[in-house]
């Protein structure tokens, strides 16, 4: 009985440090990314296909977008990466990450890239999932009313 409660602790303290290794890396990737729409320091690869082509000339056509998504990559990341607001950071960064995703998707990457970022971003999501429980609620202030007692859950 006690040899698995030493593998039980063993693989929980496995877990934890996978799952900051992967929250360190996910935060320092969009404060990179962040970063470098805004100062400019780092070329990625040229688009491929005529579609991912076409949204990156409207990104940089615009000549606002790219600012603004390097502030949304910047203050994600830096949530994610101190771990303060981290569940937060997460939400502000749902939506890019859709799109990294489906970039990729569309670069014939095979998933590649996309797909991680999309896989940590799920993982980290669902270890903050307590955060978001409100989020989905209809009425989430009588809920937290009627489980301290205030109210009766079946009042109205």
């Amino acid at each position: 009985m006690r040899r698995s409660s030493y593998r039980s602790d063993v693989m929980q303290a496995m877990f934890y440090w996978l799952m900051v290794v992967l929250r360190l890396a996910f935060g320092a990737l969009f404060v990179f990314s962040g970063l470098n729409d805004l100062l400019h320091f780092w070329q990625p690869p040229a688009p491929v296909t005529p579609q991912t082509q076409a949204l990156m000339q409207g990104l940089v056509g615009s000549g606002f977008i790219l600012p603004v998504l390097g502030v949304v990559y910047l203050i994600g990341g830096l949530t994610v990466l101190f771990n303060r607001f981290a569940a937060l950071g997460l939400v502000i960064l749902a939506a890019p990450t859709v799109v990294i995703f489906s970039y990729h998707a569309t670069e014939h990457h095979l998933l590649g890239p996309g797909l991680a970022v999309l896989i940590v971003h799920l993982l980290l999501a669902w270890q903050r999932r307590d955060a978001y429980v409100d989020l989905f609620q209809a009425n989430p202030a009588r809920r937290r009313a009627a489980q301290s007692g205030r109210i009766s859950a079946v009042s109205t």
